[in-house]
């Protein structure tokens, strides 16, 4: 029996080949964008699910007024060790795990990312699998390191690396006592190389907000416990003195305005306590996915519900023979689960020809047959094609079903209002998806567009960013630097800044500045005498700096517009302010420059006080430096620099790049968002113009004798053009009517993750609505331009 069936439904998908492949077809791409982005998702919701131990491990970070502070102090970690019951462990670590580090031995050099300063207890945290050398204690003596399986192959080839040693930044020798397993997913770290850090003496102090904290929670113990003990000691310990001794019952209902709190690192990713998060972007590609899932399967049931009348007279002889409803039903949605199959099978190859360019754009490694998901996407994938054949052959199997066959068997295959009613609706439901599509594409575009031509109040046009990898260059030497430097051809400026735009992770701490007897947070920012000069910043008000000692030495600051706003700065004022608990070294505001973006434009432009020198009380180091190179020999001065470099730093390699390409990176994550909603975008498009193609074609293949019997009697292009035409051209008004509220509450809400954003207008709509009209009439139009060309008797021939 189940052969016949297969056979029959096979024969079936045969006879009206087209409509079936126009069927699979727009499904198998609506599945296989589906597919693509569900395992995307499936890979987002992943970061740190790598081994359960990772349940029980939270990251500790400290809110202080209106700062949210990810570093914290060096001693916190011990503190909660040994005051807080429901901790099991804790370790403090410094990283930037995206910087460079140089690495040598005897034989190799190279630059790696992936680096971990850490204390002893780094991996009674961190569940890093040791598979050669100290298993227990690895970093329990000074100058060790434990290296992935990676570094190890790079730098001791098939060489065993334990007790071999391993040079940092060509200075700090370490010993390798082990070497760990690679985490096998994704995580909000990347750690290749831990190191026991070897400044932990000198820099244990409260005062030192350097560090990270992590610890790892006892078995069976609540987050919402955890998190209120350790504020609780946090408070008891640090806290009560400067609130005026108050209970911490006290403290507690008057606001979180300071103390601790918590982020599990599975959290940290998609759901962090504060900052950015991706879930953002991951959201709206499961909604459009979902959307595309949509559209294939409207298409198939509207496609299905057309092609049911030749099969009506099929319907009523088996009923006549004895098949029931039910089991009618289950033949017809047997039929749609084949077809279903087929555009499975097709949509899987088409997956394996896309997922290369989707990881390449989103930088990701999906696949289908990926360790560690493979049970949980076969899941996924049986009940994404249950719920497909569901969407796609329910209402197609009781529309075919309930036909009278009193009816069919006399060649009436009416149905009534019911069923076009509910295929209205169905087109009216896949071009709301379209023109949501549509909208996204034009608000995507246009915000990005915004984003890449407003005004970063900077010039990044040929300037370098050159990597110091040592201090000294930075600081006592810089001098040095730029003197020799500045004898290079096409050079014409060089400055330093600890701050620099474009760079990929920036520290948005700010410092309670005091002036006038009040307080201000403002981002704290050291630069040398040409830094504006270097960048095209423009002066607002006042002076910039110049060769004084007041400058030089950390006593004059220059401010830009946001902070003097902030303070109520006016030119001409006499106006200082100091650094916190310096009030007597005060700082003098010499100039006001305009508002330049670092951050990009998804965050404010931070109230910020520049200054040279580390004479006030805070010491600031890092950034890079910036040299501003002419338009004449862009390469062959790059080349000059780079030689030069070998003498300033001879034991490393130059890195830079271009200020500019650093700064389009805050960019990436939009420019990828805008192609993938593009191309789902007309994807969806393409397959409700593919079906409605399809479906207009044989609805007006149904009323060919009509429209010739019309023709005859005088009706021109325009006349059929408005019968065959305006039923279609008010589903689509009704689309549009519909997809406009919808779309722009979507809109809205996405573009509030901007500081800097467009304005939402009703020419985007417009423009939208009108984009999917002219698609749609041109679709028709086709269908209506042919049969209006078609020889009249042979229509009428039989009449």
């Amino acid at each position: 029996m189940l052969g016949h069936y297969l056979k029959l439904s096979f024969r079936n998908i045969r006879r009206s080949l087209g409509y079936s492949l126009v069927n699979i077809l727009g499904l198998s791409i609506g599945v296989c964008s589906f597919l693509i982005l569900l395992l995307y998702l499936n890979y987002e919701l992943s970061y740190d699910r790598w081994h359960p131990d990772l349940e029980r491990v939270a990251k500790v970070s400290l809110l202080e007024n209106e700062d949210v502070l990810n570093s914290t102090q060096a001693p916190l970690a011990a503190l909660l060790r040994e005051k807080a019951s429901v901790v099991e462990s804790a370790t403090n670590l410094s990283r930037d795990e995206n910087f460079e580090t140089p690495l040598s031995t005897p034989e190799k050099r190279i630059v790696q990312k992936g680096t971990i300063a850490a204390d002893s207890l780094f991996f009674k945290v961190f569940p890093y699998e040791i598979i050669a050398g100290e298993r227990n204690g690895p970093l329990n003596r000074p100058n060790t390191v434990v290296i992935s399986e990676n570094i190890a192959k790079k730098l001791f080839g098939n060489e065993s690396p334990i007790g071999k040693s391993i040079k940092f930044f060509n200075a700090l020798d370490c010993e390798v006592t082990a070497v760990m397993k690679e985490a096998t997913g994704p995580g909000h770290m990347n750690v290749e190389i831990v190191f026991r850090n070897p400044n932990e003496k000198n820099n244990y102090h409260w005062g030192n907000y350097s560090y990270l904290t992590y610890i790892k929670t006892k078995p069976a113990v609540k987050r919402g416990d955890v998190e209120a003990t350790i504020a609780k000691i946090f408070y008891e310990e640090r806290l009560k003195t400067k609130h005026n001794n108050k209970s911490y019952a006290e403290f507690s209902v008057s606001g979180p305005q300071e103390g601790l709190f918590l982020d599990f690192v599975h959290d940290i990713h998609n759901f962090p306590r504060y900052g950015s998060s991706n879930i953002k972007t991951v959201s709206i590609l499961i909604v459009l996915a979902a959307m595309l899932l949509i559209a294939g399967t409207i298409n198939f049931s509207n496609l299905s519900i057309a092609a049911a009348l030749p099969r009506a007279k099929e319907i009523g002889v088996k009923k006549v023979l004895g098949s029931s409803q039910k089991r009618l039903f289950w033949h017809f949605m047997g039929e749609v689960a084949i077809q279903c199959g087929i555009a499975f099978t097709i949509a899987a190859l088409l997956l394996y020809l896309a997922l290369p360019y989707f990881n390449q754009q989103f930088n990701v490694n999906l696949s289908l047959l990926k360790n560690g998901i493979t049970y949980t996407i076969a899941v996924q994938l049986f009940l994404s094609f249950i719920v497909v054949v569901i969407l796609s052959g329910l209402y197609p199997a009781i529309f075919l079903t309930r036909f009278n066959t009193t009816k069919v068997l006399k060649g009436d295959y009416s149905r009534g209002k019911n069923g076009v009613v509910f295929r209205n609706a169905l087109i009216v439901l896949q071009f709301v998806v379209a023109t949501f599509f549509i909208y996204s594409v034009v608000v995507v575009t246009k915000q990005l567009d915004y984003m890449q031509t407003r005004d970063k109040g900077f010039s990044g046009e040929q300037i370098l960013r050159i990597q110091a990898y040592k201090m000294s260059t930075r600081e006592e030497g810089f001098n040095a630097l730029q003197s020799r430097l500045m004898q290079i051809k096409g050079v014409e400026s060089v400055s330093k800044s600890t701050k620099i735009p474009g760079d990929k992770f920036i520290d948005t701490t700010t410092v309670a500045f005091k002036a006038e007897g009040n307080l201000y947070r403002m981002s704290s920012v050291k630069v040398s005498k040409d830094f504006f000069k270097t960048l095209d910043i423009n002066l607002d008000q006042g002076r910039l700096f110049d060769d004084s000692y007041a400058d030089q030495h950390t006593r004059s600051a220059i401010i830009n517009q946001t902070a003097a706003n902030k303070l109520g700065y006016k030119n001409g004022k006499q106006s200082s302010i100091a650094f916190p608990d310096c009030d007597s070294i005060p700082l003098q505001v010499v100039g006001v420059v305009e508002d330049f973006n670092v951050l990009g434009m998804e965050q404010e432009i931070q109230p910020t006080v520049f200054t040279i020198g580390n004479e006030a009380c805070m010491f600031q180091s890092g950034g890079a430096i910036l040299v501003k190179i002419n338009g004449g020999d862009i390469n062959g001065t790059v080349k000059s620099i780079r030689a030069a470099w070998k003498d300033i730093e001879p034991d490393f390699d130059m890195k830079y790049s271009f200020l500019n390409d650093d700064f389009q990176q805050f960019f990436a994550t939009h420019i990828r968002l805008q192609r993938i909603v593009s191309f789902f975008g007309i994807t969806a498009i393409v397959i409700s113009l593919i079906g409605l193609f399809a479906l207009t074609a044989f609805l007006i293949g149904q009323r060919r004798k009509e429209i010739s019997v019309r023709r005859v009697l005088g009706a021109d292009l325009v006349d059929l053009g408005l019968l065959l035409g305006k039923n279609y051209i008010r589903l689509i008004i009704l689309a549009v009517v519909i997809a406009v509220p919808v779309s722009w509450w979507i809109a809205g809400k996405w573009l509030d993750g901007f500081a800097y954003r467009i304005d939402l207008s009703a020419w985007l709509f417009g423009l939208s609505a009108i984009g999917i009209l002219v698609a749609v009439a041109g679709t028709v139009g086709i269908h209506i331009i042919r049969v209006s060309r078609v020889n009249i008797s042979d229509d009428l021939r039989d009449e």
